[in-house]
């Protein structure tokens, strides 16, 4: 009989999906509460771990591209981790954690943002379609914004469900960006020019305090 080639594989294969992006499956890690675990859904990626959708250029050229995202999160959250490793205050991104095998594939470990009571915690999107945005929400975002600013974090979109907002124990809470997160230049000119990263900062901001803005009722500035 043929020996599997990793012992003791993580076993996902009956438990819940718990989210779906528009590439991937997202579990809860069966042993450890605060971690996520995704996983690329199987239509999206071929035997070479490549994405479907990828062009001859990147067939030709990049290897295992159905993981680029995970590697431009993984190299934005670990240098932030890196350059925070001796404050107690949290990084705004999610920490990406590395990866582990499982029976359904290679899986990537994601921290996991949560409230209290265990929920995951809602993104800006969720909060103003649940009528649940408050004024406290609309400030944090904006000094959330300056954070990304101050260490120059690369966001990839403008899409209002990448970001969450945590409420701690305490009462007090933070925005966390989830997803979209790192250098997709090939070129990394916002990374060698913080200005113009502030540029691309400035117009998501304005996009997301908009958002939130007239979720309130209040007048855009």
């Amino acid at each position: 009989m043929e020996k599997t080639r990793i012992e003791n594989l993580l076993s996902l294969k009956d438990r819940k999906i718990i989210a779906q992006g528009n590439r991937q499956f997202v579990y809860q890690h069966p042993d450890l509460p605060d971690t996520l675990l995704k996983i690329p859904q199987p239509q999206t990626i071929d035997d070479e771990a490549h994405l479907v959708t990828d062009t001859w250029f990147d067939r030709m050229f990049r290897r295992s591209t159905a993981f680029k995202g995970f590697l431009r999160e993984f190299h934005e959250s670990f240098d932030l981790m890196v350059r925070h490793q001796k404050s107690a205050a949290p990084i705004p991104v999610c920490e990406v954690r590395g990866v582990v095998q499982t029976d359904l594939g290679l899986a990537l470990m994601y921290e996991r943002i949560s409230e209290p009571d265990g929920q995951l915690s809602p993104s800006l999107i969720g909060l103003v379609q649940s009528r649940r945005l408050k004024p406290h929400h609309l400030d944090s975002l904006n000094a959330h914004f300056d954070i990304l600013v101050k260490e120059n974090v690369l966001v990839s979109n403008q899409n209002p469900g990448n970001i969450v907002y945590q409420t701690l124990a305490d009462g007090s809470g933070r925005w966390v960006w989830i997803d979209s997160f790192g250098n997709k230049q090939a070129i990394p000119v916002r990374r060698w020019f913080p200005s113009l990263n502030k540029r691309k900062i400035d117009q998501t901001r304005q996009k997301f305090l908009t958002l939130a803005q007239q979720a309130l009722g209040r007048e855009t500035d």
